[in-house]
């Protein structure tokens, strides 16, 4: 029983913690524009916009990214100078999402705010000087996680999204997790599910039906050899190509979870960062920005 009371404490202290990052870095200066989605009476979206800075001929298209943190942590301030670099290459305007953490609003709300800011770009396409033809959405990890439900409940209102950008994503509350991520599970689920099961579609898109799955957004997958969440991404790539989706998948052996995100400057000093991380990191960046210029050409 102490024990129990012991980790509830700590999950307050935890998430008291997490509240004041995400205050401060509210505050922090960034490469974009900070910009809030409306919503009626929901919340606003937090979002980061990059364009390039290069004057580019005609609308542009749109890349939605969404960060990683295990759905509590994290910030869209942590992919600024990622986001600016796709702004500039592929060349198009970049959402940075900053989508409310589980302990605020628990699933799917993450998912339907991707989706409405999506839908509210689409209907002010003429006032950003964007083709809503021309839309992909994309994550890391938590914010793959994210897009690929979202892409999914996309697809339900009638959308049609150009690709989704999937990096070491994760797709299914029921499969059977390992090390912290087991622990971090159990603690959190409570948390995570109260209007909707693990197993909806949205949730765990590894979950869906074929016909659920026929006719999203082709996907680009990237994995790291050396991480539990590799099975997540394999598995979901195999069900979106038997549901027809085109898949394009890259495999970094060598990588670990996260290395497209802590090898750039805004992670300095994480253990994680090393030469041969960042050579991969360079690798990546190269054949994302390849791929998702040719969906969106």
């Amino acid at each position: 029983m102490d024990d129990v009371k012991e980790r509830k404490f700590s999950s307050v202290e935890l998430f008291e913690k997490l509240r004041r990052e995400r205050a401060a870095r509210a505050q922090m200066p960034v490469g974009g524009e900070r910009f809030c989605v409306p919503r009626g009476e929901l919340d606003n979206v937090d979002t980061i916009l990059y364009r390039p800075q290069n004057v580019v001929e005609g609308d542009l298209p749109v890349l939605f990214n969404l960060h990683g943190g295990a759905w509590v942590a994290g910030d869209a301030i942590l992919m600024d100078s990622f986001c600016t670099l796709l702004a500039e290459e592929i060349p198009a305007l970049v959402v940075n999402v900053n989508y409310k953490k589980l302990d605020v609003h628990p699933f799917p709300y993450p998912q339907i705010e991707l989706c409405d800011t999506v839908l509210y770009f689409a209907e002010h396409a003429e006032k950003y000087g964007i083709d809503k033809t021309k839309f992909a959405i994309g994550g890391h990890s938590a914010g793959a996680h994210i897009a690929a439900g979202a892409a999914i409940r996309l697809k339900e209102l009638g959308f049609e999204l150009v690709c989704q950008m999937l990096v070491y994503p994760f797709t299914d509350f029921t499969m059977e997790p390992e090390g912290k991520e087991a622990q971090m599970l159990a603690a959190m689920k409570p948390m995570f599910f109260r209007d909707y099961g693990e197993t909806h579609r949205w949730l765990s898109p590894l979950q869906a039906t074929n016909a659920e799955l026929s006719g999203i957004a082709p996907a680009i997958f990237i994995v790291c050899g050396k991480d539990s969440l590799k099975p997540h991404g394999v598995e979901y790539a195999k069900r979106l190509i038997e549901a027809a989706v085109p898949v394009k998948f890259k495999e970094y052996p060598e990588a670990l979870h996260g290395f497209l995100e802590v090898n750039r400057r805004e992670y300095e000093g994480d253990d994680r960062r090393s030469p041969e991380q960042l050579g991969m990191t360079l690798d990546c960046e190269k054949y994302l920005i390849n791929e998702i210029k040719a969906y969106l050409r």
